[in-house]
């Protein structure tokens, strides 16, 4: 029985990401970021980051605006498989579903039963949010696949010095794959020291350090592009720190949630309910067990590092925490116990929701490709872009006019000079975008001094539909 559902549990994971994968989620303008040097690393074994060549100083030589690591398994996989978005949008597929069973195996080894573990396993695979942030060409999956096998080593049972070492050496590729990671550090310290003493955090220090020192030694000569590149990512963060409210961070946090408030609602009940059960347990024994404190001191991690990014992207890697309480719920001998059930049933529900809205309702696939065309035939005329827009036609238009010249956004947040980027922006014979709000501040100026031909439509979809975007392309007359 554990094994059927098990099975049924996977298959309708990958059904639902089956059927939707070439159109959701939505291509994003990061997808296309992080593909670029990736595939340069294919062809040539060098980061190029071809989409920002003129934007931001250094991008057509060397990639240092993002750790390495996610980058080199994408590059490693468009160099085997089809130098199509799909090959690590299809990588990331397959890390969920291997993560997600990492951590279930990992419940095992805490005494979690079986009905508890494929609890947890389940509200993985069946979230839309896990879906619609983990399966995008981007490295959030690859950032928790790391974590959760530094918390298999930090838990193995055999005593030897190689296990911290490789839990500090995993939780460094997660760090590494997204900065993201870095905030996992006190959750793998705290197994390593539990369960190998003092001697195993210097094995775990060892191992975390290795990767850095290689990361340091890769950026090296290149100090000064690195301080534009990766410190313009850091201010903006800084600044979204400041900008953004507490409204402003629970919309964030619950965006990509199916039925997010009706989510917003359970996890708050998940959360008080295990505050509940750990202070009866520790009113009782006068301590918690390893199990609970790992379960607060992740989940703490996470909160506070949303709380510190505020970013949609990363709320993908609450999804483990809250499933590991769920599990810990699904283990009471009260009515609590019954929590679990409604999450899933709630994920459930969102999956169909969604499949019925975006291939029931309307044909997804044939929508999306007459918004392409519909940007291709705007741009017939045009021989340099620049794009802003979701969906992103960045890989269409490639494979229609592989000879059209074509640059990526800058987010407007960046702080980054105007005079870096000026003349390669008066370059451009066209811009797309899909919300002129968004647009940085030099190109609204170059907008309005030009002659240009504006014209604007939005998606024939519904608003509650994942391709509810509006386009405006400006080309010049």
């Amino acid at each position: 029985m554990a094994y059927a559902s098990f099975c049924i549990i996977s298959l309708v994971y990958f059904f639902h990401v089956g059927i939707n994968l070439g159109v959701f989620p939505v291509i994003w303008p990061d997808e296309v970021l992080f593909f670029s040097p990736a595939h340069s690393f294919s062809q040539s074994g060098e980061f190029k980051t071809e989409v920002l060549k003129g934007l931001i100083p250094g991008m057509e030589s060397k990639t240092l605006w993002m750790p390495p690591v996610y980058l080199l398994f994408s590059g490693f996989s468009l160099s085997v498989f089809p130098d199509t978005f799909i090959t690590p949008r299809l990588a990331n597929v397959c890390l969920v579903y291997i993560t997600s069973f990492a951590f279930y195996r990992l419940l095992k080894r805490f005494s979690i039963s079986e009905v508890a573990a494929q609890i947890a396993f389940v509200s993985i695979l069946w979230e839309p949010l896990v879906f619609r942030f983990g399966t995008v060409a981007r490295m959030e999956a690859l950032t928790t696949f790391c974590f959760i096998l530094s918390l298999i080593f930090a838990t193995n049972a055999k005593r030897n010095t190689w296990n911290p070492f490789f839990s500090g050496l995993l939780l460094s590729f997660a760090a590494l794959s997204h900065p993201f990671g870095a905030f996992f550090g006190l959750v793998s310290l705290f197994l390593v020291y539990q369960n190998f003493g003092s001697r195993g955090i210097v094995f775990f220090v060892l191992g975390g350090v290795l990767p850095v020192l290689g990361w340091i030694y890769y950026i090296h000569p290149n100090w000064e592009w690195f301080q534009i590149q990766f410190g313009a990512q850091l201010t903006r963060k800084q600044n979204l720190l400041k900008t953004f409210t507490w409204v402003d961070k629970i919309k964030i946090f619950s965006f990509g949630f199916g039925f997010s408030k009706f989510r917003l609602v359970l996890i708050l009940i998940e959360l008080m309910s295990l505050g509940y059960i750990s202070y009866q347990l520790y009113k009782r024994k006068r301590s918690l067990s390893k199990t609970w404190i790992l379960f607060w001191l992740w989940i703490g991690s996470v909160i506070f590092a949303l709380y510190s990014s505020s970013e949609g992207w990363y709320v993908f890697h609450i999804m483990f925490p809250l499933s590991f309480g769920m599990a810990l719920l699904a283990e009471e001998k009260s009515m609590l116990n019954r929590i679990p059930i409604f999450g899933i049933i709630l994920s459930f529900s969102a999956m169909l929701y969604i499949s019925h809205n975006h291939w029931s309702k309307t044909d997804s696939d044939e929508i999306q490709n007459a918004h392409f065309q519909n940007i291709s035939a705007s741009l017939v005329h045009s021989k340099a872009v620049y794009l802003q827009s979701l969906p992103d036609p960045y890989f269409y238009l490639k494979s229609k006019r592989p000879d059209l010249d074509i640059l990526e956004f800058i987010p407007g947040e960046l702080e980054i000079p105007s005079e870096t980027f000026l003349k390669t922006i008066h370059s451009r014979d066209s811009f797309v975008f899909y919300d002129e709000t968004l647009i940085n501040e030099a190109i609204k100026d170059y907008l309005k001094s030009g002659n240009w031909i504006r014209i604007e439509w939005e998606i024939p979809v519904p608003s509650n539909h994942w391709l509810h975007y509006k386009t405006i392309v400006y080309t010049k007359k």
